[in-house]
């Protein structure tokens, strides 16, 4: 719970773990290269928040599960209040579905594992 997923030009992704907010140094985060090229898209599975897919512009997607930490707090080193502890993320499956970048993605709210993407060569 409480995640919000980031993407860059830079073919990477952000995970952050929104529960604790440390006055400096902001939330926790992890950051994973998803792609080769921008990744487009990204969203978590509705059944299952911990599962999320991100489309890139290389034409493929990858599924990845968020992985929490055995504590989601802890006291920082230098003020002793309270930082996020970022969890991590594994990537479950990757493929390549078109030559041109996956820019729509959703998954069904009826059935899990069930979605439709769509990419730039027109295809869906």
């Amino acid at each position: 719970m409480n995640k919000i997923v980031v993407t860059t030009l830079e073919s990477k992704f952000r995970c952050y773990d929104m529960r604790t907010q440390h006055p400096v140094d902001g939330f926790a985060f992890t950051s994973e290269v998803a792609h080769r090229s921008t990744v487009w898209t990204v969203a978590h599975l509705p059944q299952n928040r911990d599962v999320f897919m991100t489309g890139g512009g290389n034409g493929g997607f990858n599924i990845y599960r968020y992985r929490y930490p055995k504590s989601r707090v802890a006291k920082h080193l230098q003020d002793g209040k309270p930082v996020g502890v970022a969890g991590s993320v594994d990537l479950l499956n990757s493929r390549v579905v078109s030559t041109q970048p996956v820019v729509g993605f959703d998954w069904s709210p009826d059935r899990e594992g069930l979605c439709c993407m769509c990419s730039l060569d027109q295809t869906m």
